[in-house]
């Protein structure tokens, strides 16, 4: 009996954890990077370079991120590669089957390790010179984020890593880049690329990207409520942009296309509960009560207040 009892509540446990994990995850973007083709001519390792980016893009906190074999699994059953997935049909039926709003996939351009080196003439002593040398390795991405809705490509980014004199090997988990120089060099300059390419699509996710706002609950001393919260994968730390909904934009025929946004502020989240948060106004005023707020990827002090 008392097994029994210990099997349903780990049982309960295990199911209590997936759904928290499931709730927090709503509200974000669900993406999935597919495998990149690798066109440098260099066997560049194109798979461990998609695993990376797709590992960091689940760091920023603004993506749900499909799991790699997940989604080669579907591909496999499906009969269709991931790699090079470009088609728009086949993007829309990808998108569908993962659940994904947005698929991203890309190219290796350059993948390349060079090394010069030579000697310099001392003027003294009995010794010829001093050898001298240099090792660097450049790496550059050109990524894509399709819309799994429409198959459009709603935005390219092109990044690119370089990494100079460096010992031993690069791993990023179980992906190794190699050993001693030309391997550490390597990982080296494909993880300041990856990082790059995410954090242009960090940037440039608030316009491509519809993001549900959540809305501002109330606003005292500077510090302003909204109304998601943990369970909607809210974070400490975060930067939300807050703004009031302006005119209506109309469509030829009348329709409403969308809704104008007038950047009132930013705030930083300092208190995450449950369902609601908490943060500090570092830049803005006269936020009320009934306010959007999305979250904010951009630089801080270049923002611009409107007026509402």
């Amino acid at each position: 009996m008392g097994n029994r009892v210990g099997k349903l509540g780990r049982t309960l446990l295990v199911l209590g954890l997936v759904l928290l994990l499931a709730s927090m995850a709503q509200g974000k973007t669900r993406v999935a990077v597919l495998s990149f083709q690798d066109n440098s001519g260099a066997g560049a390792p194109a798979e461990a370079i998609a695993d990376m980016m797709t590992n960091e893009l689940f760091n920023t906190g603004m993506f749900s991120v499909v799991e790699r074999s997940r989604l080669e699994q579907i591909a496999l059953e499906q009969r269709m590669s991931a790699q090079g997935l470009m088609d728009p049909t086949a993007a829309v039926q990808m998108g569908k089957m993962l659940g994904a709003d947005y698929l991203i996939t890309g190219s290796v351009t350059q993948y390349k390790y060079e090394a010069s080196g030579g000697v310099i003439p001392l003027p003294f002593g009995g010794l010829s010179g001093v050898a001298v040398g240099s090792e660097t390795a450049y790496v550059t991405l050109d990524v894509r984020l399709i819309n799994s809705t429409t198959g459009e490509i709603v935005l390219t980014a092109k990044a690119e890593g370089a990494a100079n004199q460096t010992q031993g090997g690069f791993a990023y988990d179980s992906a190794v880049f190699g050993t001693g120089k030309a391997g550490g060099l390597l990982g080296q300059a494909t993880y300041k690329a990856v990082t790059k390419a995410v954090d242009q699509i960090k940037s440039k996710a608030g316009s491509a990207i519809a993001v549900k706002p959540y809305n501002v609950l109330s606003e005292m001393a500077k510090v302003v409520t909204i109304d998601g919260g943990v369970n909607s994968g809210v974070q400490a730390g975060q930067i939300f942009m807050i703004y009031a909904e302006g005119n209506p934009v109309l469509g030829i025929k009348g329709e409403i296309l969308d809704v104008e946004k007038i950047p009132l502020g930013l705030i930083k989240i300092t208190e995450v509960n449950p369902n609601y948060s908490k943060g500090t106004l570092i830049k803005g005023v006269d936020v009320r009560r009934g306010d959007k707020a999305v979250p904010y990827w951009g630089d801080v002090d270049s923002f611009k207040m409107g007026i509402r």
